[in-house]
């Protein structure tokens, strides 16, 4: 080989290595993270070539820990100019998601949210310069965590309430948006809280009391066989929501009190109080000694009101056969009163559900402990 063809034939090769050198592409991540899909896209491209490019996007999105492949986008071609660009989703779109491992519930929709969790997000811009065929052009990769909208929102025991019940139940709602998990459950922990200690603190410190794992519910009930807690002490709690058993996120600490200084009977039996239902099961609670008195908002304006009774004591929840109970309504505001005591169902310091279905199919809850007289 004489050196003319010697040196045109390495030039060759070296071709398609002059475009990599020459584009940049930098993902810029949203300065509160990452959570829908469109801003995946979010990319800074520096094309040094001096020429337009024809180009597309490849995104892999694999798990930190498992390194198991959970989502993948191609974008359209576009054209990258010469220069500088800012590109965002609407450069790319449409973009064709391809969902990887089923351990990850993922939204189906271009607009959806991102699934939670650390995640390496790779980048590689394909394209074809003038007078090559397509090649990579540019490659970029970044480590994100990915955290849910809001973490678990604690209801009950409600911060510094003092309680009535020295085995109450605690309930909470669920990490949102709720469809990017596909298996959802929780750790509860109890502790005391000393003196000279933040909740925070007491979590991360303190011996707990007690505590639960792989919860599947939003609600857990203090064990009836275990020590009452303590009137003289403050307590703090928290939960933690996993997905597949990888935590997700962790809600706030709150504290409260057993306060042991009326019956529960003083609540329960005033004339003036009823209890308020709400459109989600885990948002309203109360104590029932015998007749269960609720407010029931009848803005449909429907005849009679219609309910079903669940024992939610154990981990599944049993429904209870109430018989003919006639609660007739007026429109608007009801005050209703539920006699109980004739139910064989009932049971002493169980935990119930009482779920009422409106003219519209529309469903309100309440959760209550019934006592016996």
């Amino acid at each position: 080989m004489n050196k003319r063809t010697f040196w045109g034939s390495l030039f060759v090769l070296m071709l398609p290595l002059f475009p990599i050198a020459q584009v940049v592409m930098q993902p810029q991540a949203p300065p509160l993270g990452l959570t829908i899909k469109p801003q995946l896209w979010n990319l800074a491209l520096v094309n040094a070539t001096k020429e337009a490019l024809n180009v597309r996007i490849e995104m892999t999105m694999t798990d930190v820990s498992t390194n198991q492949r959970v989502l993948t986008g191609t974008t359209r071609s576009f054209i990258l100019p010469d220069g500088a660009k800012q590109v965002q989703a609407k450069d790319v779109i449409p973009v064709t998601y391809n969902a990887g491992s089923s351990t990850y519930s993922i939204d189906p929709s271009p607009e959806g949210f991102l699934p939670t969790g650390v995640f390496n997000i790779c980048y590689t811009l394909i394209g074809s310069p003038k007078g090559m065929a397509e090649t990579t052009i540019a490659e970029s990769c970044e480590t994100y965590e990915i955290e849910p909208l809001s973490p678990p929102q604690l209801v009950s025991p409600m911060e510094q309430e003092n309680l009535e019940t020295p085995k109450p139940l605690f309930t909470w709602l669920p990490p949102a948006p709720l469809n990017n998990f596909s298996r959802l459950t929780y750790d509860w922990i109890l502790v005391e809280l000393q003196p000279t200690q933040s909740p925070a603190d007491a979590i991360q410190l303190n011996v707990p009391i007690h505590t639960r794992q792989q919860i599947e519910l939003t609600n857990f009930q203090y064990p009836q066989s275990a020590p009452a807690l303590d009137t003289a002490k403050t307590y703090a709690w928290r939960v933690t929501a996993k997905n597949n058993l990888v935590v997700v996120a962790n809600s706030e600490v709150w504290t409260f009190r057993i306060s042991g200084n009326k019956p529960d009977s003083i609540i329960n039996n005033h004339p003036g109080y009823y209890a308020r239902l709400h459109s989600t099961e885990d948002a309203a609670f109360t104590i029932c000694n015998g007749i269960l008195r609720l407010e029931y908002n009848n803005l449909s304006n429907q005849q009679q009101l219609q309910f079903r009774l669940f024992d939610i004591t154990a981990a599944s929840r049993k429904e209870i056969n109430a018989g003919e109970q006639q609660q007739w309504l007026k429109p608007g505001q009801n005050f209703l009163s539920i006699d109980l005591r004739g139910i064989s169902g009932m049971v002493h310091q169980h935990f119930y559900l009482l779920q009422v279905q409106g003219a519209n199919n529309e469903k309100w809850y309440l959760k209550f402990e019934y006592k016996k007289k």
